[in-house]
């Protein structure tokens, strides 16, 4: 209101003027600009579309965002500013102004964003401002636009197809759970295929969707592992580059890896106290995508806290534990105090100090011996997961 304002006081002086030169007409002008200031609209209508070219990306990959702007009337300043999450690095600017003209009224720009930390992460409606011309009537704001749901994966989603020389490793038991008696656990509905017993045919579920579905149960037999991701490595390194955003990756690669193999996989997060039970149907892939695209540390849990947590699901499924976790005195001690097997592998990032010899690969090398436990060392620098894949699996050392 600080254009009306003016306009009123620019309107006074010319009366006081007119009566003061005696030119009466004087004052007609400031009235009439103020008329017209008062029956111009501020810019209004507006219409805000966004376009992502991804929204499923790797740490490091480049989102390009356009947005188009309608104004459909008015005239004056219209402001519009994206509120960008903290993960994301911005190239560019994620905000522009454009004076609205009654010929000029579509506006289009700009900016890139580069993901920077895993997780599920949402960009906010746009922010508008509109401003009138001459400043008579008040600012306005509001959100435009829809939100849009980002997520951001520590590597691109990768399937690990058994290679023959993992095949071999695998035992008799692992594929016979393929073809085993079935169990009175219920795996998942799915559609009709040929050589399915008749009375597998879940009747209600064929009616509704109008074709065959049958129930399918998880089989005698089945190999079932469980791996137990340490996300108090969360502490060790940067925000951005720290132990567990490698423990991820490794995870989503196990993961697919045995379930591939038609495997019951089951995960916990050792820190948060999250829990994915055993399974192998075709969801449990995005299930434990899911939890762990949310990993963190959230409390304070030691391995003694996870193992009595996950006491009904190990006596249930007896399953091959695989501990994922950086090595240090604590966890070292706490592993000792467990009873049971499980195999560990220690997330390593010290690179090139911790060279053969060095002091850090004895103090390494004392703590791996003293874990009393098979240690599978993983030095992120020098090797792939895939690389720690065949090491877990036997095939190489």
């Amino acid at each position: 209101m600080k254009g009306a304002s003016f306009l009123v006081s620019l309107f006074l002086w010319f009366i006081l003027m007119s009566i003061v030169f005696d030119v009466p007409r004087i004052g007609v002008f400031p009235l009439i600009l103020l008329i017209l200031a008062v029956l111009i609209p501020s810019p209004g209508e507006i219409e805000v579309q966004r376009i992502l070219d991804k929204k499923n990306v790797r740490i490091g990959e480049v989102i390009t965002v356009n947005l188009e702007v309608r104004v459909k009337k008015g005239i004056g300043l219209v402001f519009i500013r994206d509120t960008i999450p903290p993960m994301f690095e911005v190239i560019g600017r994620p905000y522009a102004s454009f004076f609205v003209l009654p010929w000029r009224r579509k506006f289009k720009f700009s900016y890139s964003l580069i993901a920077r930390k895993r997780g599920k992460y949402e960009l906010p409606k746009t922010e508008v401002y509109s401003f009138h011309v001459l400043r008579v009537h008040p600012t306005r704001w509001m959100l435009k636009g829809e939100s849009v749901e980002i997520v951001v994966t520590s590597h691109g989603y990768l399937k690990v197809s058994p290679h023959r020389i993992l095949r071999a490793s695998m035992t008799q038991a692992i594929m016979y759970s393929r073809f085993g008696p079935t169990t009175t656990d219920f795996k998942e509905i799915r559609e009709y295929r040929p050589g399915d017993p008749f009375k597998a045919i879940n009747w209600k579920a064929t009616a509704r969707v109008g074709r065959l579905l049958v129930n399918e149960f998880e089989r005698e037999g089945r190999k079932t592992v469980m791996i137990i991701l340490d996300a108090r490595m969360e502490k060790l390194g940067s925000y951005f580059e720290n132990p567990l955003e490698y423990g991820i990756k490794l995870s989503m690669i196990l993961a697919d890896f045995y379930l591939s193999l038609g495997n019951n996989v089951g995960l916990y997060i050792l820190g948060q106290g999250k829990l994915v039970t055993p399974a192998s149907s075709m969801s449990q892939r995005e299930t434990i995508v899911k939890a762990l695209l949310s990993a963190g540390l959230d409390k304070e849990e030691t391995l003694e806290n996870a193992f009595k947590n996950l006491e009904i699901i190990l006596r249930r499924f007896s399953p091959a534990v695989i501990l994922i976790t950086n090595l240090t005195e604590d966890v070292t001690s706490e592993i000792t105090s467990l009873k049971r097997d499980l195999v560990i592998i220690d997330v390593s990032m010290y690179g090139e100090i911790s060279e053969e010899g060095s002091l850090v690969e004895l103090k390494k090398q004392a703590l791996r011996k003293a874990a009393q436990k098979r240690v599978i060392k993983w030095d992120v620098g020098r090797e792939s997961p895939h690389e720690v894949l065949l090491k877990l699996l036997g095939v190489v050392e």
